[in-house]
């Protein structure tokens, strides 16, 4: 149909192009003629003759084309509709259509698999109702405000109870549609998945949680060993020490990371808010670093506005935020660089930022700096120990203060992130 069509507005093209050589050649000569001789009226009638003909050739030619366009349109919109409608009913994937509020205008037969319910009471329903509030009061919120908002939301993992009282995780895209009140949804089950994660998280967070205490034994007795041969000890043996503690040190943060990962998963982190003094906080934060920012020789600012003001934090969660990050900037930027920390709190918000002179992050692969286990290109070339777990547990955790996390970089100049925690300044 498409070629058809094509063909038909080239060959009234070209009648209409012939129409417009020939008119203005008549048009020309009539000119002429009228001005060699005013008081011959049969040529100013061939003037007027001509502009006539002129824009008739115009009309004809658009009405016919635009009717050639119409009908073929129509036909395309037709073929595409009854395309949709077939995928839409066959589709191994629930599909549901809503309005801006959530009702159920339509859904296909796997919907009906999904929910354990007929079509016929699905449609009757809001897809809202189907979502367990409780577990994700957040996510439910944001998502209506998505929908009534015509915005496309992709891959969001919400917990749902069918219409049997049965509990499932399944995974959510939602699209906008011709229809300005109409939302297009597609649910995926993911309940065995997810369980097989869970699964793996719970199986980390034993592993893990076993694997502390020896590794702090290994810790006290290489300090115990270190006090007690502080006079006596070679070179030899201190070097030795020092790389054993170094190693346990590593091993310990490891260990902690795979642990926060599993609790944060699992969602058996439960955080406990309470009152402390930003300023003295993040400075007890800092400290951590000396030791490598001096051997770097970086050049670290911290700017806090205003000088003193009070967070309801959870202690853990926001340490796990900023020596993630700090250690990234210090970790990433050559010696010599700098380190610029700020902290202003306007509103009840906390805005939050680390920058750096390092690396940087190449743009191509910004995108995927969250997820678990990924390290940019760079990254790896330039320092080679690293789990990639640290930026998604940042993540993580300033999603469950109800905050976000956001990044700006460019490849060899630096990279900043900004942290910002809404109803939490005091």
């Amino acid at each position: 149909m498409l070629v058809t069509l094509i063909g038909r507005v080239r060959f009234w093209r070209f009648i209409e192009s012939l129409i417009h050589i020939v008119m203005v050649g008549v048009l020309l000569v009539a000119v002429a003629l009228v001005y060699t001789d005013r008081s011959t009226t049969v040529y100013e009638l061939a003037l007027v003759s001509s502009f006539a003909i002129l824009l008739a050739s115009w009309y004809l030619v658009g009405m016919t084309i635009r009717k050639d366009l119409a009908q073929a349109m129509n036909q395309i919109e037709y073929k595409t509709r009854q395309e949709f409608d077939s995928l839409y009913e066959r589709s191994p994937i629930a599909y549901l259509t809503i309005d801006m509020k959530g009702n159920v205008l339509r859904a296909n037969p796997a919907s009906a698999h999904t929910f354990s319910d007929t079509l016929t009471d699905i449609i009757s329903r809001n897809f809202f109702d189907f979502i367990d509030i409780e577990r994700v009061e957040n996510n439910d919120s944001i998502l209506r405000g998505k929908v009534a908002a015509g915005l496309t939301v992709t891959d969001l993992e919400l917990p749902v109870t069918t219409i049997k009282g049965e509990a499932r995780w399944v995974l959510v895209n939602v699209f906008a549609t011709r229809h300005p009140d109409e939302r297009l949804i597609s649910v995926t089950d993911v309940t065995d998945q997810r369980a097989v994660d869970t699964a793996k998280s719970e199986f980390v967070a034993l592993a893990t949680h076993q694997l502390r205490t020896p590794i702090a034994a290994i810790r006290w007795n290489v300090e115990l060993l270190m006090r007690s041969m502080r006079e006596s000890k070679t070179e030899k043996q201190d070097r030795y020490l020092v790389k054993i503690n170094r190693n346990v040190l590593r091993m310990l943060n490891l260990i902690n990371d795979f642990l926060s990962v599993s609790q944060l998963e699992m969602g058996t982190y439960t955080a406990e808010r309470e009152s402390v003094n930003f300023a003295e906080y993040l400075g007890g934060i800092m400290e951590e670093f000396e030791e490598k920012v001096t051997t770097k020789q970086l050049a670290v600012s911290l700017v806090i506005e205003p000088e003193n003001f009070n967070v309801a934090i959870d202690r853990r969660l926001f340490h796990i935020i900023s020596s993630n990050l700090l250690s990234n900037a210090v970790k990433y930027t050559p010696e010599g660089g700098t380190v610029n920390v700020s902290a202003r709190a306007n509103g009840g918000t906390l805005y939050y930022s680390v920058a750096d002179t390092g690396i940087g992050i190449p743009k191509s692969e910004q995108e995927n700096l969250f997820k678990k286990f990924f390290r940019a290109s760079n990254a790896q070339q330039k320092v080679t120990e690293g789990t990639g777990l640290g930026l998604f547990v940042v993540k993580q955790s300033v999603e469950i203060l109800g905050g976000t996390l956001t990044l700006e970089s460019e490849e060899n100049k630096g990279t900043t992130f900004h942290v910002e925690l809404p109803n939490i300044v005091k």
